[in-house]
């Protein structure tokens, strides 16, 4: 679903949409909205840094950029099987596709298309239709 890492951009700031999103970007002649990570997950916002990226995902037919603190390293994880366990004490939220091992960790691996109820994914989708409709990222008009 990644489909590259890019340094955190300036971003325009979207009209009522939910907290956690910080605005969007132009890329590729598309809007993509930048969401802050870890604010939509646990409540709490990036702390911005030079180490500070947007992961650029494949979302809903669109593209989404996640705000994240840091990238650790790219490496590859084995799966587990906890899945089922944490099903069963009704802790896993649809968002939540697998429990994968990091040495002595584990890490969740997340699945985009259940990340937003529809509510939330139509504000986003409404905010960028309307961005886009403005002219907003229009690099042809000369100021």
């Amino acid at each position: 679903m990644v489909k590259r890492v890019v340094e955190f951009p300036k971003f325009i700031i979207l009209p009522e949409v939910p907290e956690y999103v910080l605005g969007a970007v132009e890329f590729n002649n598309t809007m993509v909205p930048i969401i802050d990570f870890k604010n939509k997950l646990f409540g709490e916002k990036v702390e911005e840094n030079p180490s500070s990226k947007v992961i650029l995902c494949n979302w809903e037919d669109n593209s989404l950029g996640l705000l994240i603190e840091e990238i650790i390293g790219i490496t590859e994880l084995t799966e587990t099987d906890y899945e089922a366990e944490i099903e069963r004490a009704n802790l896993k939220r649809g968002y939540v596709d697998k429990f994968l091992k990091l040495k002595d960790d584990v890490v969740i691996s997340i699945n985009l298309t259940y990340l937003f109820d529809n509510k939330q994914e139509d504000q986003i989708l409404d905010a960028l239709e309307e961005t886009a409709s403005e002219g907003t990222f229009d690099d042809s008009t000369e100021e």
